[in-house]
């Protein structure tokens, strides 16, 4: 069977398909990659949290589904931990690499 169009890519096409992560990104990655246990260390310690979020949820029927939500949420508040983690490791030095830029102690 043959295509009634040319199979090239467009631009939106090969952006959305072929996306090259920045130095930045790659970085971030790697750092999380390699401070995982921190997240899973979160889980724990972030009960409280999670339950805070999911205490008004309405429309949960059962006690498992209560449970899904608040490992949901301790999952998320775990993540968004590591994350703000990650930043504040890698970006004091991406921006000095990349923009030259030194933080005001150190000048």
């Amino acid at each position: 069977m043959e295509r009634d169009s040319d199979g090239t890519l467009n631009e939106l096409q090969r952006a959305l398909t072929e996306y090259v992560p920045t130095d930045l990104e790659e970085s971030l990655i790697v750092w999380t990659r390699e401070h995982w246990n921190m997240a899973a260390r979160g889980m724990v310690y972030n009960k409280r949290e999670g339950d805070d979020m999911v205490a008004g949820v309405s429309g949960v029927r059962s006690d498992e589904g209560q449970l899904v939500m608040q490992v949901a949420a301790r999952v998320a508040v775990s993540e968004r931990e590591l994350m703000c983690r990650a930043i504040a490791a890698i970006l004091p030095e991406w921006l000095e690499s990349t923009y030259g830029l030194t933080p005001k102690g150190e000048q």
